[in-house]
């Protein structure tokens, strides 16, 4: 008799920064999750890294939990969802590293959801597609490693393959298109229209916007991010 047992998912680890839920294995692990970084020694340091307040017996030390680096309290008073990092509850975050987070948590509170709903759009052009004007599904898939297409002969995309994503105006038109350029091993974009004749193009905008907001030029990409980018 076959046995019903599994092995889970995911577990319970008790790290020095709080209680945090990980995958049991890398196969399993989310590409938009980062480790936990390491701490700079309190020996190492003796002025805030952001106003440089010398540390006292008054004035202490307090590590920023998504960088790693040693503040003031002024400085690093915040505390909020590390959703990148697993943890259940908020940790203390730097003021430089408040903004990241809080981009961060608006992907993994709204933009995720958008993402794996997925949207139809219509197939601009491609280098590795030959038809063209071809109307096709997307949407991430469960495990966040691929974008999905169907309706198209396009092989699951690996997400850590993209490289750059823009959504544009068409010229002349009230209507949105993304452009994906993703690497492997060699460059190659994918236009993706919301087209006038499709019913639901709000969707389709709301699938464009998600993601290229995690990909915009003046902040860390989600996916393939630095875990301690300062």
């Amino acid at each position: 008799m076959a046995s019903s047992f599994q092995t889970p998912r995911k577990t319970l680890i008790h790290s020095k920064s709080g209680l945090r839920i990980v995958a049991t294995n890398e196969e399993l692990k989310s590409p938009f999750i980062i480790p936990e970084p390491e701490w700079i020694s309190d020996t190492d340091v003796t002025n805030c890294s952001i106003c440089k307040v010398k540390f006292s017996f008054i004035t202490r030390k307090h590590h920023c939990r998504r960088c790693g680096d040693i503040f003031c309290n002024t400085c690093c008073h915040q505390k909020l969802k590390l959703q990148r990092m697993c943890f259940i509850d908020p940790v203390r975050v730097c003021n430089i590293c408040a903004p990241i987070t809080a981009s961060e948590n608006e992907f993994f509170d709204h933009h995720l959801k958008i993402l794996t709903n997925g949207a139809t759009l219509v197939l601009e052009s491609s280098k590795i597609i030959k038809t063209t004007s071809d109307v096709l599904q997307i949407k991430l898939a469960s495990d966040h490693k691929h974008l999905i297409f169907e309706g198209v002969s396009l092989a699951p995309l690996d997400i850590r393959s993209i490289t750059y994503v823009e959504v544009v105006k068409d010229i002349g038109t009230d209507l949105w298109s993304v452009v994906i350029e993703f690497d492997m091993g060699m460059k190659t974009k994918l236009k993706l229209a919301c087209a006038a004749e499709l019913a639901n193009r709000k969707s389709g905008y709301s699938w464009m916007f998600a993601l290229n907001q995690n990909y915009s030029s003046n902040q860390e990409r989600i996916p393939c991010m630095a875990a301690n980018k300062k």
